[in-house]
């Protein structure tokens, strides 16, 4: 594949947290809260074009780094955003910084 047929890639670091004290949750239970809150939103089809994609997430902090498309990143945005709940718990996902190489973010 060329370079030129891939998507561009972005990278929004973000905090997450979970629960009455909103600590942190665990990497597998990271991946769940962030997959089923962009499936409720988007649906099988919206979330294929955005590319998302967990790269990192430190589960003692919370904080991670989410992978995306340069064309959909204020719409992965805004749905982090929106996360208020899960399983009947409070959680909150909040984006922290965009940038083009991991690195950065």
């Amino acid at each position: 594949m060329k370079p030129s047929e891939r998507f561009k890639k972005r990278y929004i670091s973000f905090a997450l947290g979970a629960g009455s004290a909103l600590a942190a949750p665990s990497p597998s239970e990271a991946r769940s809260i962030i997959h089923e809150h962009f499936l409720s939103l988007f649906g099988e089809l919206g979330v294929s074009t955005l590319a998302f994609k967990l790269v990192k997430y430190d589960g003692k902090t919370g904080r991670g780094i989410l992978r995306c498309s340069r064309d959909r990143v204020e719409e992965t945005i805004f749905c982090m955003a929106l996360l208020s709940g899960w399983k009947g718990q409070i959680a909150r996902l909040e984006p922290l910084s965009t940038s083009g190489s991991v690195r950065r973010a």
